[in-house]
């Protein structure tokens, strides 16, 4: 259990979440049919949560491989300028924290911004999600379209001290804030089972 990552928002109810890629990127096995109704499902119901998609792009972007290339950055302007800290004046110093300060400032503020943004705007289109779960997987429901993701096509499970990240390619992942789970998590968690990668999480 560690750090965190895209959900809903809304201080109200329930909440869950999508992916970081958008929801035609998932594999789709089209039909609703395909998923069986069960008692005791899950069903979370909630528009896409700023601070669960933020984490999950906070993940993504520096808890990942494809975070190498900024961390090598960090590390190597970090070594310049503790190698070369009596060597070096005063402008060089200055150009090494201002590069410093770009990577560990500067992206993850552009970051938070594009997520408001896009948070924002399925806000104004007023979208919510509705995520029902069960021992087939989960059928995703946006009030126009439907997908059935089967626990099979889930290529990553990790769990947090905050959330669920259900991960369908490298890059994209539904996310269930345990807040919003609520009275359900233990279903949730039960259901979780079925999934085949869940003990590598």
């Amino acid at each position: 259990m560690e750090q965190e990552e895209k959900a809903l928002s809304n201080p109200d109810p329930a909440d869950a979440v999508l992916t970081e890629s958008e929801a035609a990127t998932v594999p789709q096995e089209d039909s609703q049919d395909e998923f069986v109704h069960e008692e005791g499902e899950v069903v979370i119901t909630g528009p896409l949560r700023f601070s669960d998609y933020f984490a999950f792009r906070l993940r993504y972007g520096y808890f990942s491989a494809a975070s190498l290339g900024f961390w090598a950055l960090v590390l190597l302007c970090a070594v310049f300028l503790i190698v070369g800290w009596d060597k070096y004046d005063t402008t060089m110093k200055v150009v090494l924290f201002v590069v410093l300060g770009f990577v560990l400032i500067y992206q993850p503020f552009t970051t938070a911004l594009q997520t408001l943004q896009m948070t924002a705007n399925l806000k104004m289109q007023n979208v919510e999600f509705r995520y029902t779960v069960n021992s087939t997987g989960i059928l995703v429901e946006d009030g126009t379209n439907h997908e059935v993701i089967r626990w099979d096509m889930f290529r990553k499970v990790k769990e947090t001290r905050k959330r669920y990240f259900l991960y369908v390619m490298k890059n994209s992942a539904f996310i269930f804030g345990k807040d919003v789970l609520g009275e359900q998590e233990a279903a949730f968690r039960r259901f979780l089972e079925n999934c085949p990668v869940r003990k590598q999480g």
